[in-house]
C-alpha cells in the first residue's frame, strides 16, 4: 500500500514544478514556445476615469528638465526628461498628473522570441522601456497583434518597436500648458517640417551658389528665404536663430569672394590702362612727327617755343586740334601767326572758377582731359584742355582760369581751352 502513495506524491510534485516553470517564463526567451506569463499591469498605471469624458489636447512643457514617469506617482520610474517647449498629446488625467501619449522618439523593447513574422505569439507579452528584463514595463501585447521593429543594437535578443498605442506616460500638471485641441500638434509638426525643409534646402542652395564664379553669384532668393524663416516662423526660435546665423555667415563668405575678385579686376584694369596709355603715347609721338614734317614742308608757324618746353603728353595730344583751329582762324585773319592767334584768343577769354580734376575715362572724341568742378555741389561744370598751361599741376586746386570756348562734341558740359591761370 505504501508504493502507490509514494507514486502519487511524486506525480503531484512534478506537476507543481512544471506549473511553476510555465508561470515564471516572463521575458525569458530560452523556452521558444512559452509565452510571457505576465500579470496585467497594475491599476495604478492607468488614469482614473473622470466623471466627464476627457477632451484630449496638445500640451507643451513650460520648464526644462521636466520628468516623465511611467505611473502617476512621484516614486514611479522616470522614463525621460523633457525640455521647455517640447509638445505632446494629453489623453487623460490622474490626480495631479496628465496621461500623455509617448513622445515620437520613444522606443519600446520586446523579446524577439515572441514575435514571428511580425505577429505576436503569446499573450500579455511585456513591452519594456529598455532591452533588459529588469526594465520597467510600458505596455503588454496580445497574441495576433502585428508589430514592426528592428533588432536592437544594444541587445540582439530584443526587438526595438514603437510603443503600443495603449502606452501612457505621466507628467505633473503644473508643468504643462494647453496649446489647443489634439489636432494642434499635427499642425505644429507640419509647420516644423516646412521650416526645417526651407532652412535646409536654402542652405544647400547657398552652398551651390557660392561655388560659382563671383560675377555669377545671385543671393537674392537665398536671403529672401532666410528672412522668411526669421519673420514667418518666429514660433520656432531655434530655426529663426539658425537662419540669422547662416545669413551672417553667408555675408562673410560673399565678402571673402568679393575682395579677391575686385583686387583682380583692379589689377587687370591697371594693366589695360597701361597698355592703352602706351598705345596713346605712341600715337601722339607719330602725330608730333607728322606735324613737324608738315611744318618743315609748308613753312608753317610753330607754337610758341616758350610753351613747347615743359609740355606733357596730355598737352601734346591737343596740338593737332589746335593747329586746325589756328589754320581756320589764319584763313580769316590775313594769315596771322600762331602768336597772333593766341593774342586774339586772350582778348576773347572769360574767367571761370572751380576745382580742376582729371577726367579719367578713355572715351573717343572727348572734349577735354580735365573737368572743372563746382565747389558748391562738387558737380562738373565744364571740360578743359590746354597746350599752353599744364593743368596736371593744378589737380585738386580751386583756381580762376581764363579760357575760350571749344567744341564740346555733344557732351553734357561746355568745353574750354585754357589760355592762362591766376
Amino acid at each position: 500500500m505504501r508504493k502507490p502513495t509514494v507514486f502519487l506524491l511524486t506525480s503531484l510534485t512534478l506537476l507543481l514544478q512544471t506549473t511553476l516553470c510555465l508561470a515564471d517564463a516572463s521575458d525569458d526567451p530560452s523556452p521558444p514556445f512559452l509565452v510571457e506569463d505576465a500579470k496585467p499591469l497594475p491599476q495604478s498605471t492607468k488614469a482614473k476615469a473622470s466623471s466627464n469624458a476627457f477632451q484630449a489636447f496638445t500640451g507643451r512643457v513650460v520648464k526644462s528638465k521636466v520628468r516623465v514617469r511611467l505611473q502617476p506617482r512621484l516614486d514611479s520610474p522616470i522614463v525621460k526628461e523633457l525640455n521647455k517647449g517640447e509638445m505632446f498629446i494629453v489623453v487623460d488625467e490622474a490626480d495631479d498628473f496628465y496621461a500623455i501619449k509617448p513622445p515620437a522618439d520613444t522606443k519600446g523593447y520586446v523579446f524577439r522570441t515572441y514575435i514571428l513574422d511580425g505577429v505576436v505569439e503569446g499573450s500579455r507579452v511585456n513591452v519594456r522601456l529598455e532591452p533588459d528584463v529588469d526594465a520597467p514595463v510600458l505596455a503588454q501585447l496580445n497574441g495576433g497583434e502585428r508589430v514592426t521593429g528592428t533588432v536592437s543594437a544594444l541587445n540582439n535578443k530584443w526587438l526595438e518597436i514603437a510603443p503600443p498605442a495603449s502606452s501612457r506616460f505621466y507628467i505633473a500638471k503644473d508643468f504643462v500648458e494647453k496649446l489647443g485641441n489634439a489636432s494642434e500638434l499635427a499642425k505644429i509638426e507640419r509647420r516644423r517640417d516646412e521650416v526645417n525643409f526651407l532652412l535646409n534646402s536654402t542652405y544647400i542652395e547657398s552652398q551651390n551658389e557660392m561655388q560659382k564664379d563671383f560675377p555669377n553669384i545671385n543671393l537674392d532668393t537665398i536671403y529672401a528665404n532666410y528672412n522668411k524663416v526669421i519673420n514667418n516662423y518666429s514660433d520656432f526660435p531655434e530655426q529663426a536663430a539658425r537662419a540669422r546665423e547662416l545669413t551672417t555667415k553667408l555675408q562673410d563668405d560673399y565678402l571673402q569672394k568679393k575682395i579677391p575678385y575686385l583686387e583682380a579686376q583692379a589689377k587687370m584694369g591697371h594693366q589695360q590702362y597701361s597698355e592703352q596709355l602706351k598705345a596713346q603715347q605712341q600715337k601722339l609721338s607719330q602725330l608730333e612727327q607728322q606735324l613737324q614734317r608738315e611744318r618743315s614742308g609748308k613753312g608753317g608757324v610753330a607754337i610758341s617755343t616758350a610753351n613747347q618746353s615743359g609740355i606733357n603728353n596730355k598737352m601734346s595730344a591737343w596740338l593737332p586740334a589746335e593747329q586746325q583751329i589756328y589754320q581756320t582762324w589764319a584763313a580769316e585773319n590775313n594769315q596771322g601767326t600762331m602768336d597772333d592767334f593766341y593774342a586774339d584768343q586772350r582778348q576773347k577769354a572769360i574767367p571761370i572758377t572751380g576745382i580742376v580734376e582729371l577726367y579719367p575715362r578713355v572715351i573717343k572724341n572727348k572734349p577735354g582731359d580735365y573737368v572743372l568742378m563746382s565747389q558748391a555741389n562738387q558737380q562738373p561744370t565744364a571740360f578743359l584742355y590746354s597746350t599752353l598751361i599744364n593743368l596736371q599741376d593744378r589737380i585738386g586746386q580751386e583756381v580762376t582760369l581764363y579760357a575760350v570756348p571749344r567744341p564740346n562734341n555733344n557732351f553734357a558740359f561746355p568745353a574750354y581751352f585754357v589760355i592762362s591761370i591766376e
